[in-house]
């Protein structure tokens, strides 16, 4: 949920992948078992620490005027020890999913 709402916020300018990484992160939401209620911008507030890190390449930055890295900022944030400890604090069964619950209605289809 979190690798989707950091990559639909680093790409909020171009609209299609926003909105998709969006609407992934709100059927994220349907379907694990997180208290968001506890607290409701944590997930936010890490997405915007790790946006906002310098990953400059001088190397990169002749050739490609501009370039972020913001992606690979969502991929180190999804692989980060801060995360993982969210996921402790927050995740009510983090050896459960939807998707495991589920999984004969899935097959059905």
């Amino acid at each position: 949920m979190v690798l989707a709402e950091c990559v639909a916020t680093a790409y909020r300018n171009e609209p299609s992948a926003a909105m998709d990484a969006g609407s992934s992160a709100s059927a994220l939401m349907d379907w694990t078992s997180f208290d968001l209620e506890r607290n409701p911008d944590a997930g936010k507030s890490l997405v915007s620490r790790f946006l906002a890190r310098d990953y400059r390449n001088p190397i990169v930055e002749s050739e490609i005027k501009g370039v972020r890295f913001d992606f690979l900022k969502c991929l180190d944030l999804y692989h980060s020890k801060e995360l993982d400890a969210q996921v402790k604090r927050f995740v009510i069964n983090p050896k459960r999913s939807y998707r495991l619950d589920n999984r004969s209605s899935d097959r059905s289809r």
